[in-house]
């Protein structure tokens, strides 16, 4: 898969992503409890972190298995011309 190319696509979804559910646990933490600024650092720092680098490799495959699924990017064969798509 070396000359598959996904460019940025993967890390722009790991950040919508994590940032959806990230945002929505702090929100709801800073709802139901009184934590500190410090407690908050602890909480959220890494698990922003550890929940990008676990997300990014799925993400990253997933969209690889798109261009492979609309024959994208070195997927269609010699020339990458498609003659007919293949009906579902």
């Amino acid at each position: 898969l070396y000359h598959h190319r996904a460019d940025d696509l993967p890390a722009y979804l790991v950040v919508v992503i994590v940032g959806h559910i990230v945002l929505g646990a702090f929100m709801g933490v800073e709802a139901t409890s009184t934590l500190s600024t410090w407690q908050h650092i602890l909480i959220w720092v890494p698990l922003t972190i550890l929940l990008a680098v676990v997300l990014l490799q799925p993400v990253k495959g997933a969209v690889i298995g798109l261009q492979w699924a609309l024959y994208m990017h070195g997927f269609g064969g010699e020339d990458d011309v498609i003659e007919h798509h293949p009906e579902a």
